[in-house]
């Protein structure tokens, strides 16, 4: 039969301190603690309309058996005002380990003693209020657990031993943000290429980074299906030995992407600048057959030298229409790596051009 548990609402408050363990103990058998069970997370907010995070949680029978011998002999933690077991709560914030990160404490603790009296306390974030008076919690991504430990595992000894259980279910709250690790330059362009669906979930995490022609020929699909309304038909799987990602093989058949030899996509490999100028020059002949493609006007260079001569058009082409700049004191620097937040960006700019939303 499945044991009993008893089932509490948590409200952590903010400023609960944590006591330091004691290294007195009061027990020389150790006990072993069960973890806690059905951990829940719910976003509330107070009287005040400040946010903060409801917990609830279920007991185990067998540590409230244990808490309560405990508390009946209470050995050498009698007179601590600290109750024998503790719940010890961790939290973390997007990316970050766990007790890391802006917004939450980095551990928050309470009496089980306070939890089964039915104490409610409440567990507010650490941030300062925005422009608008609130905190939007639901941008980001939060993940609670909890376990119980006691100071006292080993009673009639003084050796420095605490008993802990196991961590609970995990929890997220929270939505990911759109993308992450973005140059400051970079962020309004991005958050129109969120707002169109341009970031793919291999290059949100680090907008800063160089991007692979798989990466590129991810976001090269996303511009074609974006801009005509139809989703891209894939070429045949056996393509290429050293792919099968259909997002690949949707850019080949558009003819954006192509392989590099004996049947090898190499989607690991960095692309560099001149290499993305020629891929998105393929992308606007795909989603705008009728585009003018001419380059009469175009910037020349001091490093067009630099510039392999099957892509000058392609570069004279992007820089033309705006879609790429260069890099300062006339230079393209063709052989430079491009990063994920240049390449989703110049996709921006070539389907707001063909779109009509350039002002």
């Amino acid at each position: 039969m499945k044991s009993r548990v008893l089932t509490f609402t948590l409200v952590l408050f903010l400023f609960i301190g944590i006591m330091p363990l004691s290294t007195l103990a009061a027990n020389s058998t150790p006990f072993i603690l069960d973890a806690p069970e059905n951990l829940t997370v719910e976003l509330k907010y107070d009287q005040n309309n400040w946010p903060y995070f409801a917990i609830t949680m279920d007991v185990p029978e067998s540590v409230q058996a244990i808490n309560k011998n405990l508390n009946d002999n209470p050995g050498y933690y009698s007179g601590t005002n600290c109750s024998p077991i503790r719940i010890r709560f961790e939290s973390r914030y997007g990316n970050y380990d766990w007790n890391q990160g802006p917004s939450l404490y980095d551990i928050t603790e309470m009496s089980l003693d306070d939890l089964l009296e039915g104490n409610a306390f409440a567990y507010y974030p650490y941030e300062e209020e925005d422009a608008n008076g609130g905190i939007n919690l639901k941008a980001e991504v939060y993940d609670f657990r909890a376990c119980f430990y006691s100071p006292w595992g080993y009673v009639n000894s003084f050796i420095d031993k605490e008993a802990i259980s196991g961590f609970s279910n995990m929890v997220t709250l929270g939505n990911p943000a759109e993308y992450r690790g973005a140059s400051d330059w970079a962020k309004d362009g991005l958050d129109k290429a969120a707002q169109y669906g341009l970031i793919t979930d291999k290059i949100r995490d680090n907008m800063s980074g160089s991007i692979t022609r798989e990466e590129f020929a991810e976001v090269a699909v996303k511009l074609y299906e974006l801009y005509t309304g139809k989703k891209a038909t894939a070429a045949p799987s056996s393509t290429f030995t050293d792919t099968s990602n259909v997002e690949i093989l949707k850019a080949y058949q558009l003819g954006i992407v192509n392989g590099i030899g004996n049947n090898k996509f190499a989607p690991q490999v960095l692309i560099n600048r001149e290499q993305m100028a020629a891929m998105l020059y393929r992308a606007v002949t795909a989603i705008k057959p009728d585009a003018d493609m001419s380059t009469e006007g175009a910037l020349t260079f001091s490093d067009e030298k630099e510039i392999e001569s099957y892509f000058i058009d392609n570069v004279k082409f992007m820089t033309k229409n705006g879609f790429i700049n260069g890099v300062g004191n006339n230079r393209f620097a063709p052989k430079d790596t491009s990063t994920r937040e240049q390449a989703v960006i110049v996709a921006v700019r070539v389907y707001e051009t063909y779109a009509g939303l350039t002002e």
